[in-house]
């Protein structure tokens, strides 16, 4: 399908493309007789809307596709869509710089976005009782887990993992408190902000471009509230040698409310239990517990008890 779209291609741009070279499944470097690059993906008909939407909000930080001679930013060529950029020849930078880069971008996607919007308990709470009964089946397994690390022969794993076990029992104290306050906040209708957020905030997609910092892939990107995004950017940037505290602590200040910190808060611990593996083989789930333990403790020393 991609060679049938790139040989029709005049028949919707302003320009012909003849040749491309496959960088993932679904995207593209293409180039033009005239020796430009343009950068393709396969997408669904849904990114028109969204690309309108940041388009007509005056949003200036994202990487927009060019538009097609209908005036649409997505192509649709029979089952399959597609949109098509200017390829832009990323550069080295220091993942902490780059860090510090996309926080500015998201703050200002979520700012620039945001509505008031009443929590809606018939759609939410259902989703956090879900979420939570989760979570109870799996602090379950964790326990069972650990008495079936007591009950076999020590090994170079036994010490270490009774050891950060206390560090899984302190985050279900955690996200039980947090799960009660936003039980709270549905049953009472809290009226809080909503906006466009990118919903997977990952380094490599801030690129550098004219002296502009531009947000890129946004084929995940939703509605919602702004702590999913700062909690996914702060779970793939944990290892970064940053001060992610001085970071992200500055943008809930903002708010007046706690409901947008606590949320960050639940969904960072959400995800990192979420993420430990429990399997058969020993040597695995030992690396997973301990890994996610130690990970769970550093959030809990910089962003809980020190702002208990």
């Amino acid at each position: 399908m991609i060679r049938n779209f790139i040989d029709s291609s005049a028949r919707y741009y302003d320009f012909v493309l003849e040749d491309f070279q496959q960088l993932s499944p679904s995207t593209y470097l293409a180039y033009c007789k005239s020796g430009n690059k343009y950068f393709i993906k396969r997408t669904n008909l849904y990114q028109e809307e969204k690309y309108l939407f940041l388009y007509n909000q005056g949003l200036d930080n994202i990487l927009f596709p060019i538009r097609n001679k209908e005036n649409r930013f997505v192509t649709r060529k029979e089952n399959d869509c597609f949109y098509i950029a200017n390829f832009i020849n990323d550069f080295y930078m220091l993942d902490e710089v780059r860090l510090v880069s996309i926080n500015q971008e998201l703050q200002k996607l979520h700012f620039q976005t945001y509505f008031k919007r009443q929590l809606s308990p018939s759609r939410c709470r259902h989703k956090l009782d879900e979420l939570f009964a989760y979570l109870e089946y799996k602090f379950y397994v964790l326990e069972l887990f650990v008495r079936s690390v007591e009950a076999r022969p020590f090994d170079e794993y036994s010490i270490v993992i009774l050891k950060n076990y206390r560090y899984i029992l302190e985050a279900k104290k955690h996200i039980g408190r947090f799960h009660q306050k936003l039980l709270y906040a549905f049953r009472e209708h809290k009226s809080v902000n909503y906006s466009f957020i990118h919903n997977n905030p990952k380094l490599e997609h801030l690129l550098i471009y004219g002296g502009k910092q531009l947000l890129t892939s946004i084929e995940n990107s939703k509605v919602g509230i702004c702590s999913l995004d700062m909690a996914k950017l702060y779970i793939e940037n944990a290892h970064l040698n940053v001060d992610l505290r001085s970071l992200i602590i500055p943008y809930f200040k903002k708010y007046e409310d706690e409901f947008y910190y606590e949320y960050f808060c639940f969904l960072v611990l959400l995800y990192y239990i979420k993420s430990i593996t429990i399997i058969d083989k020993d040597y695995i789930s030992a690396q997973s517990f301990i890994y996610i333990s130690k990970a769970i403790k550093k959030f809990i020393d910089n962003f809980i008890e020190n702002e208990a």
